[in-house]
């Protein structure tokens, strides 16, 4: 599959919000609404878009302390993190080259002790080196309470294959009662006390002219002097995190192979910055079958 920058922009926002505001996005890039549907259903066709998951702001449903948590890991083998961490979101796995200096793997879930996620991390078969990060936290005195109508809602989006198209029509259409009680629990822009989201599994093997590419950099420059110089250079690259301590990751967007010989010859010129490995997205996938599990028991 080929796409081109606009394809890019509908797919970072499906990637951060899970779906798209067509009127905004019509407005910005002066194309037709058919046309904004036409491209997000060929995603779906080529297989880029592999099916869709459904993600739950679990803390406001359960009340307390909480915090959403990103591990990045190198991984010896594959690996089923599913059925060991509890309240797992998304799971990003990654090719790398060569191995031991990017993540292989990358989660995301909510947890009440992040010590404790940590540890049960590290014990995953294939893990062999993991961090952890805290991307969010949540003090919820008094939990959302949903119905038992709204249950029954939730689990009709597990019962036949989601398209972009279904999605669309209940956040822009609402026909039945069902459709209007979940388009008051989904999330968006315009619903900020939506409970659930709807979020696409994305398969990036499929692309063929464009790759999202960290770049592992061991540097003696100071952050802000690297982020100068990236800049000078005419690249477009951003400054992410530290990997084992060392490695800063440096992310960008590469269309064909002229880009990737220009970023790779600018990152090569200073004498204090190596090019030690890369990495590049090949899954993410949103895992759900626990929340399944979860509405199953709330809906009794």
């Amino acid at each position: 599959m080929l796409i081109d920058p606009i394809d890019l922009k509908l797919i970072r926002q499906l990637e951060l919000l899970g779906s798209v505001s067509l009127a905004d996005f019509v407005s910005k890039f002066h194309i037709a609404t058919e046309e904004v549907l036409l491209r997000i259903r060929n995603f779906e066709e080529t297989g880029f878009i592999n099916g869709y998951g459904v993600k739950m702001f679990i803390p406001a449903i359960l009340g307390g302390k909480w915090y959403r948590g990103c591990i990045f890991a190198q991984a010896a083998d594959p690996v089923t993190p599913e059925k060991t961490i509890p309240y797992l979101e998304e799971v990003i796995y990654n090719h790398t080259y060569p191995r031991g200096v990017s993540p292989d793997i990358s989660l995301l879930f909510y947890t009440q002790d992040l010590k404790n996620s940590y540890q049960t991390a590290t014990k995953l078969p294939g893990i062999k080196y993991c961090e952890l990060y805290k991307v969010g936290e949540y003090s919820i005195d008094t939990p959302r309470i949903l119905l038992r109508n709204d249950w029954a809602a939730i689990s009709t989006l597990f019962k036949g294959k989601l398209t972009y198209t279904r999605i669309h029509r209940l956040l822009n259409e609402t026909e039945t009662e069902n459709d209007v009680r979940l388009a008051q629990l989904i999330w968006h822009k315009k619903n900020r006390s939506g409970i659930i989201s709807v979020y696409p599994n994305f398969n990036w093997g499929v692309i063929q002219n464009f790759a999202h590419v960290h770049f592992s950099l061991a540097s003696r420059m100071r952050v802000k002097e690297l982020r100068k110089y990236i800049t000078t250079s005419g690249l477009t690259g951003t400054i992410t995190s530290r990997f084992k301590k060392r490695f800063l990751q440096v992310e960008f967007d590469i269309w064909g192979f002229s880009d990737l010989q220009t970023i790779i010859q600018a990152l090569s010129l200073p004498r204090r910055l190596s090019l030690e490995g890369c990495s590049y997205a090949h899954q993410n996938i949103i895992y759900d079958e626990w929340l399944q599990r979860f509405i199953s028991g709330e809906k009794k």
